[in-house]
């Protein structure tokens, strides 16, 4: 099987989704169903199961293996995604300590870092406090659009603004520290996000 390569921003965009958290939330709790089990739980064709599980698979955070004719899945951490054991982790803790009802929590903290351009805008804030205009000028981010961008990430847990200046903020969140801890790993050196989808 080839190495996968996810990108944490299209990561986040999967644990953003309402069905995908809802089958993920009942692997780690019963670890080992079928696609037809879970797909009946959820009140959801087979198909479309199959096709919600194959993108947590492809994030690295779960496995499926045959069971005489039916496929199973396990929260288990592909080994070669760097960013799949520690994310598995913190979704078994906020799986654990939260109820399903509390699900939007999960999604408000992926959806801060499910854009290329919000990646670039945390990197600075880690970095240090940094005012609006300087922020659009080193991100490449238009000021309509940064507005919007720091928002979610406000939103999110993981930006505050204070005294004028937006700075990263400490998030109680699991998944959104998680996401925090991952993104000051793996940090480069900043650049405009030329390559980033358009907001």
């Amino acid at each position: 099987m080839s190495k996968l390569h996810p990108t944490l921003w299209r990561t986040c965009r999967v644990l953003a989704g309402p069905t995908r958290l809802k089958l993920f939330r009942r692997i780690v709790d019963r670890p080992g169903q079928t696609v037809t089990g879970l797909a009946g739980q959820l009140d959801i064709s087979i198909p479309r199961a199959s096709q919600e599980l194959r993108r947590l698979q492809s994030r690295g955070l779960v496995q499926a293996s045959r069971r005489n004719r039916n496929v199973v899945y396990r929260p288990v951490a592909d080994s070669l995604v760097s960013s799949a054991p520690p994310l598995l982790a913190a979704m078994q803790e906020t799986f654990g300590r939260f109820p399903e009802d509390r699900d939007d929590d999960i999604i408000r903290a992926a959806r801060g870092l499910s854009h290329a351009r919000r990646l670039v805008l945390m990197r600075l804030m880690q970095i240090g406090a940094l005012d609006e205009e300087t922020l659009s000028d080193l991100s490449g981010v238009a000021d309509a659009a940064l507005h919007r961008h720091l928002r979610i990430l406000e939103t999110a847990g993981m930006a505050e603004r204070r005294n004028g200046v937006w700075q990263a903020a400490s998030p109680s969140h699991p998944l959104a520290r998680a996401l925090l801890d991952l993104l000051q790993a793996g940090r480069k050196p900043v650049r405009q996000a030329d390559s980033a989808p358009a907001s």
